[in-house]
């Protein structure tokens, strides 16, 4: 689910040791900037290092007091969500993506955190708006692409929208993940076929 989560997370930790004003997910402002402090660094460094040890649990301890004091920013709401779900608390993990999205409507992890809690719990359109959403911020961003093609291919029957996105996953990526091949293949064939059906209707 999270394939992407442990080089993420080293990145977070390279922008805070390279004195990064904001933390992850957050565009930088003059009043961040005045409130990330060494201390709130060094506390999500320590936090992002045991979600790295799948200390789930202590890491939600860290980040607790994180976005209690700093509610404003949005990248320790995200990683909180990220050790509740780990936690096997949903509830609390999209409320907490949803406070995440509250800071900062550009955190496009958070938007597909809850495409992916939307698309298990049933709710199809609230899932490909929140995968849509990720894209108007960063229409290069692979995982969105990725899980809108799996929304389209699996749950909505539409093939031609599950190629597309496919077909930009494996562009931007540059993967040559066989499945995915296959997967592409297979829907190229079905939407040549629907067309060609499509054509001879009368």
């Amino acid at each position: 689910m999270y394939k992407h989560y442990t080089d993420l997370l080293l990145a977070m930790c390279l922008l805070l040791q390279a004195g990064c004003s904001s933390m992850p997910g957050e565009r930088q402002s003059t009043t961040q900037m005045q409130t990330i402090t060494p201390m709130l660094q060094a506390d999500y460094l320590k936090a992002i290092a045991l979600m790295q040890e799948h200390e789930w649990l202590a890491a939600q301890q860290h980040l607790l007091p994180i976005t209690t004091s700093h509610p404003q920013l949005s990248g320790p709401w995200l990683n909180l969500g990220i050790t509740q779900l780990q936690l096997g608390d949903g509830s609390a993990a999209e409320a907490a993506f949803n406070r995440a999205l509250d800071a900062n409507p550009g955190n496009i992890e958070a938007c597909n955190q809850l495409g992916i809690l939307n698309r298990r719990a049933g709710r199809l359109d609230e899932a490909r708006r929140y995968y849509e959403a990720a894209l108007l911020h960063d229409p290069d961003y692979a995982d969105a692409h990725w899980n809108l093609g799996i929304l389209y291919d699996q749950y909505l029957s539409n093939p031609e929208q599950a190629l597309q996105h496919y077909e930009r996953y494996q562009a931007i990526t540059g993967t040559a993940d066989p499945q995915l091949h296959a997967w592409i293949d297979e829907l190229r064939l079905q939407t040549r076929a629907e067309a060609i059906t499509a054509e001879l209707q009368p």
